[in-house]
């Protein structure tokens, strides 16, 4: 819990959801985000973990309860200031069709008119510029919104570059690194480890080692979330969980 006094830069206060038609995926779920800090999801496929990162974003509006952006309801800020406080990685990131220079710089009016000397100093100085020397074409490297001509782990990078440039309060990487080499993630995890110290970061992973690091964990599974405190004690609640299905 956030020390007394202190709003957390998110929270969840007896939040329900339910897809339209559907079951409720999550049920009176309720924590909060300090800033600064790392905190990893964990559990079980189907457990809720993708849902609770995308209200989080405001992908979707809970059915009953709220989430609260900086101690305020996240659906009384405007889109393009909930987009620049909170970046959203997805496993599968949409792109425009167009350049590597225009996907990063969409939807981002201060930086629009950037030349491309700017822009490579910009990713430098975000630790980026390995991530781009990885493209051929470096800024000029074309894609398609279907994704044609370059890997679904290529897509990541571009989605990862894309969302540390806004400097978000808030960074959530849903299995944000689930298409890249290991070489690759170990590089990316330097890259957030060099956010700037108010950065709060949501991690969703599979691989071990890429939330090994949280300051917290919290294990989602059924629609509830409980916070499982050291990684051994998050195995431990995975490992009986897959007992006892």
């Amino acid at each position: 819990m956030p020390a007394a006094g202190r709003v957390p830069v998110l929270a969840f206060d007896g939040v329900g959801f339910s897809y339209p038609g559907g079951r409720e995926v999550l049920h009176d779920v309720s924590f909060s985000l300090e800033r600064g800090k790392t905190y990893a999801l964990v559990g079980p496929t189907g457990g809720g973990k993708t849902t609770t990162a995308a209200l989080m974003a405001r992908l979707y509006d809970p059915t009953r309860g709220q989430v609260l952006l900086g101690g305020c309801d996240i659906r009384t800020f405007e889109p393009a200031e909930r987009a620049q406080r909170i970046g959203f990685i997805l496993q599968e990131p949409f792109l425009f069709t167009g350049t590597i220079r225009e996907n990063l710089l969409y939807g981002h009016p201060a930086r629009a008119e950037l030349g491309n000397d700017a822009l490579l100093r910009l990713l430098d100085e975000h630790n980026l510029g390995e991530l781009l020397a990885r493209f051929e074409g470096g800024l000029e490297t074309r894609v398609t919104s279907t994704g044609e001509g370059i890997s679904l782990g290529q897509k990541q990078l571009i989605a990862f570059m894309r969302a540390v440039l806004r400097d978000p309060e808030i960074l959530v990487l849903d299995e944000a690194t689930a298409n890249v080499d290991t070489v690759t993630e170990v590089l990316l995890a330097r890259i957030l480890a060099r956010l700037p110290a108010m950065t709060t970061r949501v991690i969703i992973a599979h691989r071990l080692n890429t939330i090994a690091e949280a300051d917290e964990i919290f294990f989602i599974n059924a629609g509830t979330i409980t916070p499982a405190g050291s990684m051994t004690h998050a195995l431990e609640l995975l490992l009986h969980q897959r007992r006892d299905s």
